[in-house]
C-alpha cells in the first residue's frame, strides 16, 4: 500500500469534528497508509473553500455551506459520510419552558450556515405549537459570544452546540428544545469532497472513509481517549466539559454513517424561502454513499464492530 500525504479540514472546534480528529490522533489514516493533516478552516464555508480550491481534499462540515455551494455556485461537492451534529435551543436563565418564548427573540448569525437554517426551522415547530410573535435577534456567532449575549439578555434562546452547549447549561440556562425531536441529530453534516477526488483518487477516498468508519467506533467505544482528544483540538481547560460533551453526544451516534437524505431535505426546504433553487433540488444529488455502501457490503463495517461496541 502506498503511503499517501493529504490535508483535511473541519470547521469548527466542536464536537461535530471529533470523529475524523480521533481518527487521526489514533493513528487510524496511518494504518490505512494516509498521513493526514488535519487544519481548522474557519466555519463551514472555509471548508467549501479549501476543498474547492484544492487546500483540503475532504472536509468535515455542517450541510448548509455544501448545499448552497453546490446550488448557487455549481460546486461539485457531495457528502460521503454522515456525522456528528448535535444541536440544542437553549433558553437565558429565567425561561423555563419553550412556551415562554411567545413574543420572545431567538439569536441569528444570519450568515445563511446552520444556525440560520435551525433557528428558522425550530421557530416554524414553535408557532405550531402555539408559540407566537418570535422574532429574530443578531448576535455575532453561536458559540461563547452568542452565550454571552443570552447570559446578558440580549436573546430569549440561542442554538448551541456541545460543548458551548454545556457551559451554558452549567450558568442556568434550559435546553427548551432537542433537535433530535425533529430527527435533526447526526445528519446535518459529515465528511464530505469534491466529486472529481472520488472519481480520480477512488482508492484514497475508499481508505479515508474506512479509516473515519474505525475512528467513529473508537469514538464509540473509548471514552477517555475520545475526552482526551476532545480537550486537545477545542481547548477545552475543564475536563468535566469534555465529559459532559461526550455523554451527551455519544448515544445517539450511528454505528454506519450513511448521510441522510430526508433531513438534508428539511434543511432544503427552510433554505427555499431565501434560496429559490433549494425547493425544487433533490437532496440525493449532494450525497454519494456509494464507499460508505460498499464497506457495509463488504462486511468490514460489521467487522470493525465486531470487536465490541457497548
Amino acid at each position: 500500500m502506498t503511503n499517501v500525504k493529504l490535508t483535511a479540514g473541519y470547521a469548527t472546534i466542536g464536537q461535530g469534528a471529533g470523529p475524523m480528529i480521533v481518527t487521526q490522533k489514533a493513528g487510524l489514516f496511518a494504518e490505512h497508509g494516509l498521513e493526514v493533516e488535519t487544519r481548522l478552516m474557519g466555519g463551514a464555508t472555509g471548508v467549501v473553500s479549501g476543498l474547492m480550491s484544492g487546500e483540503i481534499l475532504f472536509g468535515n462540515l455542517a450541510a448548509p455551506a455544501l448545499l448552497r455551494a453546490v446550488l448557487q455556485d455549481g460546486a461539485d461537492l457531495v457528502f460521503l459520510t454522515g456525522g456528528i451534529n448535535q444541536q440544542f435551543l437553549a433558553g437565558r436563565p429565567a425561561i423555563k419552558d419553550r412556551r415562554e418564548l411567545a413574543g420572545g427573540t431567538i439569536g441569528l448569525v444570519g450568515d445563511h450556515g446552520l444556525n440560520d437554517v435551525l433557528v428558522r426551522f425550530v421557530m416554524e415547530q414553535l408557532e405550531k405549537e402555539g408559540v407566537s410573535g418570535l422574532r429574530l435577534a443578531p448576535i455575532p456567532s453561536g458559540g461563547r459570544e452568542g452565550t454571552a449575549m443570552l447570559l446578558a439578555g440580549k436573546c430569549d434562546a440561542l442554538v448551541i452546540t456541545p460543548p458551548e452547549a454545556i457551559e451554558a447549561r452549567r450558568q442556568g440556562c434550559l435546553f427548551l428544545v432537542d433537535f433530535a425531536e425533529f430527527g435533526l441529530n447526526y445528519a446535518l453534516g459529515g465528511i464530505a469532497a469534491r466529486r472529481r477526488t472520488v472519481q480520480e483518487m477512488p482508492d484514497v477516498t475508499k481508505r479515508f472513509v474506512q479509516a473515519y468508519v474505525e475512528g467513529m467506533h473508537r469514538y464509540r467505544t473509548d471514552r477517555e481517549f475520545t475526552i482526551t482528544v476532545q480537550q486537545q483540538y477545542s481547548g477545552i481547560a475543564d475536563r468535566s466539559i469534555a465529559e459532559e460533551t461526550y455523554d451527551l453526544t455519544r448515544p445517539g451516534m450511528p454505528k454506519v454513517p450513511y448521510p441522510v437524505p430526508e433531513v438534508l431535505a428539511k434543511a432544503l426546504k427552510v433554505m427555499s424561502r431565501e434560496f429559490p433553487a433549494a425547493a425544487a433540488a433533490d437532496p440525493k444529488q449532494f450525497i454519494d454513499d456509494r464507499v460508505i455502501r460498499e464497506l457495509e457490503q463488504e462486511g468490514f463495517i460489521a467487522s470493525v464492530y465486531g470487536r465490541g461496541d457497548s
